[in-house]
């Protein structure tokens, strides 16, 4: 605080004190309204498919700054277990098990858990996901120095030596442009690699699948640049999409913040104008009256007594935080010493809490859940889990399919003995009801012993393999179970008082001698 005095040109002789304040610029915000006007904000969010490159990026600025909408989108992503079984399916048993190793492996060599999870990811924060399973080894690069972009592009540093690469399409370059057997068809656009030079394009392209890399070889030769064709239309057997929360004649999918977008925008300015008042407080204004003089609009005091005490006050005030001191001034009589008061109730804590629960309502999460705070019973959270969780697995679905027809048609090659692939509809949160209902039906119907083993979160075959090589290896009979109510039954007739008396026991022989068990008892009646 800055507190400055001068001498006025009338006769009142009065000290006019002001406050220097610098405008509060926010460092915490979104400052959207840099980017966008309301206007075009209400446009993207009315518009979602004519504006979709602008709510995709505005999606990924919200999830990088609020923390209900990441938090949203990470335990959507996370709560599937996405335990899974392999299903052959045809006549020759041969072939369905040959086909079922097959698919097996290349689960196991795509990482298929780590691809299902990262297209939730990106559909929930773009809306749609696109990818292209390479099957053809890659040429390997032995260039081991990287240049700071190649670093930051790492997601397209494959592994070298497999059959199989799930490689992610750049969003922004990518779209839907039609319908094969239910399947979407995909178009990149070429213009992709015109960014990148000479040596950099030479790298990416090595890098890229052949029908890509082929399609940007050919556009180079075109000599008609103003009328190329820079779309090229991708193998459909190759290619899988997501596309949540759309129609299926839309080509964008929408984002899981849409329908949140302008509560979180509203929660930001709140919170910014919070800090505002935050940053009011912290800067006290505190300002001193005069007595009245005898004139009305006049001071009683000179202006050296004015000056004196105006001096008085101010050092007492900038001095009044260090520590173990007093700080004392005088004033004359009628001096009034007051601060202009800064309204608190914006720090209500309801007001924050209504803004979480808007939120969160937009995203479909009880804003318990996501936050730990507000209220909300136990049952109304568990609802809303299985609601959530019912979408997810909605999307789960759509990307089995596409998965299990890449597969089919580029490693199994087999359509009478096709085999398809099932993740069990099952949360880290319902894991144990889940498993629960497996064993009912395996105990008292006609339940599968692998969906049983399999809803526990240990994968079947390997287990299925352990029990194989336990029982090769005899591990029955030696490691037998120690002896107890729960390891041996009535028939096996150890432990316990013995069935036929010993003949050699001297009870025995004196219980025989003297027919002790011929001896009339008393009645009982």
């Amino acid at each position: 605080m800055d507190i400055s005095y001068e001498s006025p040109p009338n006769t009142n002789y009065e000290v006019n004190s002001y406050v220097n304040t610098l405008e509060f610029n926010s460092i915490f915000g979104l400052d959207v309204y840099d980017l966008y006007d309301p206007e075009e904000l209400s446009d993207i969010v009315e518009n979602p498919m004519a504006n979709n490159y602008q709510l995709r990026k505005l999606s990924n600025r919200l999830y990088a700054s609020n923390g209900l909408f990441s938090k949203a989108v990470d335990y959507l992503t996370a709560m599937p277990t996405l335990d899974y079984v392999i299903i052959p399916r045809g006549n020759s048993k041969n072939k369905r098990k040959i086909n079922k190793i097959l698919m097996d492996s290349t689960l196991r060599t795509i990482h298929h858990k780590e691809f299902i999870r990262d297209a939730l990811f990106k559909a929930m924060i773009d809306g749609v996901s696109f990818y292209y399973v390479d099957f053809t080894k890659r040429k390997d690069d032995q260039n081991k120095l990287l240049t700071d972009y190649e670093v930051t592009n790492i997601m397209e540093i494959n592994e070298l030596g497999v059959n199989a690469v799930v490689f992610p399409l750049p969003t922004d370059f990518t779209k839907i442009v039609g319908r094969k057997n239910s399947s979407y068809v995909l178009a990149f656009n070429l213009d992709y690699f015109s960014k990148f030079s000479p040596n950099e394009l030479k790298r990416k392209l090595r890098l890229y699948p052949k029908e890509i890399k082929e399609a940007w070889e050919k556009l180079s030769k075109q000599k008609d640049k103003d009328g190329k064709r820079n779309w090229v239309v991708l193998d459909n057997s190759k290619t899988i999409t997501l596309k949540i929360r759309s129609k299926m004649e839309e080509p964008w999918g929408r984002p899981l913040c849409l329908a949140a977008i302008k509560n979180i925008l509203y929660a930001s300015y709140f919170k910014d104008t919070k800090r505002s008042k935050l940053g009011e407080l912290n800067n006290n204004i505190i300002y001193q009256t005069f007595p009245e003089g005898k004139e009305k609009g006049t001071s009683a005091l000179t202006k050296k007594q004015q000056e004196d005490q105006h001096n008085a006050v101010k050092t007492a005030i900038l001095t009044k935080n260090n520590r173990n001191s007093t700080s004392f001034f005088s004033v004359a009589a009628g001096t009034k010493i007051d601060q202009i008061k800064v309204d608190t109730s914006i720090f209500d804590e309801k007001n924050e809490s209504k803004l979480l629960d808007d939120i969160g309502v937009d995203l479909g999460f009880m804003a318990s859940l996501l936050s730990g705070g507000t209220s909300g019973s136990y049952a109304a959270q568990l609802n809303n889990l299985q609601l959530l969780l019912s979408e997810v697995f909605m999307w789960i679905e759509p990307i089995t399919l596409e998965l299990v027809k890449v597969i089919n048609q580029n490693i199994i090659k087999d359509k009478k003995n096709p085999v398809d692939l099932y993740y069990l509809p099952c949360s880290i949160i319902t894991r144990k009801e889940f498993t629960n209902q497996m064993k009912e039906l395996y105990l008292q119907g006609k339940g599968s012993l692998i969906a049983w083993i399999a809803s526990t979160g240990f994968n079947a075959d390997a287990y299925l393999t352990l029990m194989d090589m336990e029982i090769e290896e005899g591990f029955e009979k030696k490691y037998v179970p120690h002896q107890t109510s729960f390891t041996l039954s009535k028939n096996d007739n150890k432990g316990g008082r013995p069935q036929v008396d010993s003949p050699t026991n001297e009870n025995t022989i004196q219980s025989k001698t003297n027919n002790s068990n011929g001896q009339p008892k008393p009645s009982n009646q």
